[in-house]
C-alpha cells in the first residue's frame, strides 16, 4: 500500500466513523437511556477516534508480514482448506457466521482476561471509565489494547484464513455493531436477547453496580455468556449508570494515553519490590 493509498483509506475510515457517529447521535436524542448526557464526553471520544484509527492501520501494516507468514504456513486457513466451502451465497454466509461466532468466542475469553488480570485491566479500564455511555465510547480503546487483539487474532487467521466473507462478518458485526452496543438508547431485543447483543444488554457490562460486574462479555452473541455463566439478562427498564468509581480519566488525550502506561509501571514496580522482599 502506497502512502497515498494509505492516506485515502484512512480518510475513508474517519469519514465513515463521522457519519455513523452523526446517525447514532440523532437516534440517541430520540430515545435516550440517559436523557441529560453532556456533549463534552462525546466530543472527546470523537476526537480520539482518528488517533485510534491511525494507530490501528499502522499496526496492520507492521503485522502484515506476520499475517502473511501464518497464512502461507496454514495453506490459506486450516478450516478453509479442510472444508473448502462452495462459492454459493448460502454456504459462504454460513461459513462467515461460523467465523463470527468463533471470533466472538475468542474475544470473550480475551475480554474476561482483561477484567481478571490487573496488567490487562490497566489498559482496558480506559474503555470502562466512560460515565456517559454512548455510541462514541466505541473509540475509547487504549493503543496497547489494539496491539493485544491484533496479535491474538493470529490463531483465528490460521484457522479461517483471510477471505472476504470473514472480513465482512468481522467488520459489520464487531466494528459497526460496537456503535449499537454502546449507544445511549433505551432499546432491548426482548426474546432475542440471548441471541443478539443490544444497547441495554451491553450497558450492564459497563454498569457501576456490583451485581453487574464481570457480566455480559460477548460482543455480539450473548449465548456465549450464557454457556459460561456470565450472562445477565436485564429487566425491562434496567438501564444502570456507567463508569468507574471514581471516574479515572478527564477529557484529555494525553491522560487517556499515558495513564494506563503509568498504571502498568506501578504494577510492575510493585511486583519487582515483592520479588526483592518476599517476606513483606
Amino acid at each position: 500500500m502506497s502512502i497515498k493509498d494509505f492516506f485515502w483509506f484512512y480518510l475513508s475510515l474517519v469519514s465513515s466513523v463521522i457519519v455513523l457517529t452523526a446517525v447514532f447521535y440523532v437516534l440517541e436524542r430520540l430515545a435516550p437511556a440517559e436523557p441529560d448526557q453532556t456533549i463534552s464526553k462525546r466530543l472527546f471520544n470523537s476526537t480520539y477516534y482518528p488517533f485510534l484509527l491511525g494507530w490501528l492501520l499502522l499496526l496492520q501494516l507492521v503485522l502484515a508480514p506476520a499475517y502473511s507468514y501464518f497464512l502461507r504456513v496454514s495453506g490459506g486457513g486450516l478450516l478453509s482448506k479442510l472444508l473448502n466451502p462452495p462459492r454459493g451465497f448460502v454456504a459462504q454466509f454460513l461459513f462467515a457466521l461460523v467465523f463470527a461466532v468463533a471470533w466472538d468466542f475468542w474475544q470473550y475469553w480475551i475480554h474476561r482476561l482483561q477484567h481478571a488480570w490487573p496488567m490487562l485491566w490497566e489498559t482496558h479500564k480506559f474503555h470502562h471509565s466512560e460515565t456517559a455511555l454512548n455510541s462514541s465510547a466505541q473509540a475509547r480503546q487504549h493503543f496497547l489494547n489494539a496491539i493485544l487483539f491484533a496479535v491474538l487474532y493470529i490463531p483465528l487467521l490460521i484457522l479461517f484464513g483471510w477471505l472476504t466473507p470473514h472480513f465482512v462478518a468481522s467488520f459489520l458485526m464487531f466494528r459497526v455493531w460496537g456503535f449499537v452496543n454502546h449507544a445511549n438508547l433505551r432499546l432491548h431485543f426482548g426474546s432475542l436477547t440471548p441471541l443478539i447483543s443490544s444497547p441495554q444488554w451491553h450497558r450492564i457490562h459497563h454498569s457501576v453496580f456490583a451485581q453487574h460486574h464481570d457480566k455480559n462479555f460477548a460482543a455480539f452473541f450473548p449465548f456465549i455468556d450464557l454457556l459460561f455463566g456470565t450472562y445477565y439478562r436485564p429487566q425491562k427498564d434496567e438501564y444502570p449508570p456507567t463508569g468507574l468509581s471514581p471516574e479515572q480519566y478527564s477529557g484529555n488525550l494525553r491522560e487517556a494515553t499515558v495513564a494506563p502506561l503509568a498504571g502498568l509501571y506501578q504494577l510492575m514496580l510493585g511486583r519487582a519490590r515483592q520479588l526483592q522482599n518476599p517476606e513483606r
